[in-house]
């Protein structure tokens, strides 16, 4: 199963989530400069998010996540520093969101429900 996690930086909180760069080939087909929109689904309700994945013109490859990107961001009340899991399983994109606890004193990850 093709993936990427990423620890959420001040610009994926405020404005896009920037996708790591290896990942692009397992995502939709896009011209540059035109959003795709694409269903993905979270792993803790098995609600289903559309996402807009892009592509600036310019000669950088550097893909990002917009459109519903932000919906969810905000319904799961994600921060800097949380966690995202994005991967493909079977076809379909899933997507796990994680926050960092302290449990009986040792620091782990928890998905956000």
């Amino acid at each position: 199963m093709p993936s990427f996690s990423k620890f959420l930086c001040n610009s994926d909180v405020k404005k896009q989530l920037a996708v790591k760069g290896n990942f692009v080939q397992h995502l939709p087909t896009s011209r540059r400069g035109a959003t795709v929109y694409f269903l993905v689904v979270d792993v803790s309700s098995e609600t289903s998010w559309e996402f807009g994945y892009y592509v600036r013109r310019n000669g950088q490859l550097k893909p990002v996540f917009q459109g519903g990107w932000q919906d969810y961001r905000r319904f799961k009340g994600l921060i800097v520093g949380d966690k995202i899991t994005f991967w493909t399983d079977r076809g379909r994109y899933r997507i796990k969101a994680q926050r960092k606890i302290k449990l009986f004193g040792q620091e782990m990850y928890g998905v956000l429900p």
